[in-house]
Parts: structure tokens; sequence; C-alpha cells
């Protein structure tokens, strides 16, 4: 007996609706460098600890973020862009405003 049409198209839609932000390029994927509790070793130093690259649904990294305390004791955000022509648009959401800041990048 041939399969029904419908029920292969209604389990198509069910597969699509299942996708992720990730899934369709909508928002980069989080990728920590180290997973929650790792020692610091030589194998694992300091500063690989609380960095994040976020890849693009095609697996390429496009940025790495981390969250530093300057030595003045304010945190500080770095982007780090892994775009060829480094076009990445950072904005600084606030609990009160919906945007704070907004960079976009420029040619030195």
């Amino acid at each position: 007996m041939p399969e029904d049409d419908t029920h292969h198209d209604e389990e198509k839609t069910m597969a699509q609706q299942t996708l992720t932000p990730y899934d369709t390029g909508e928002r980069c994927e989080p990728k920590p460098w180290l997973p929650y509790g790792t020692e610091v070793t030589e194998a694992t130093p300091a500063e690989n600890f609380g960095k994040v690259d976020f890849d693009d649904d095609s697996g390429e990294t496009d940025c790495t973020i981390y969250v530093e305390r300057d030595e003045d004791g304010t945190k500080t955000v770095h982007v780090v862009s892994h775009i060829e022509d480094e076009s990445i648009r950072v904005r600084l959401h606030g609990e009160r405003h919906s945007v704070v800041a907004r960079l976009e990048p420029t040619l030195f």
C-alpha cells in the first residue's frame, strides 16, 4: 500500500517547525571554550576561561566573546571578530533601556 502523501507532508512540516534559530542561521550558536567546573591547569590556562565562540549555521566561528573585570572594577566585554571584513555590530542593552549603545565597524 503506498504511503499517504498528506501524512508525509505533516511529518516534513513538523520537522521544519523544530528548527532552532541556530539551525536557520538567525542566531549564532554559543560554544564555550571550557565547560563549567574545569580547573586551571597548564592545558587549560586561566585566560581561556569564560570565552565563548559564536558559530554560524555552517559551523564557522564569527566571533569570540568574553567579559573581564578591569583594575578599576569596571567590567569590559571583549568581542573578537573572526569574520574577514570584521563586520560585526555590537548593541549594548540595559535593564531599563532597550539599546544603551550601538557600535558599528569603521575602516581606519
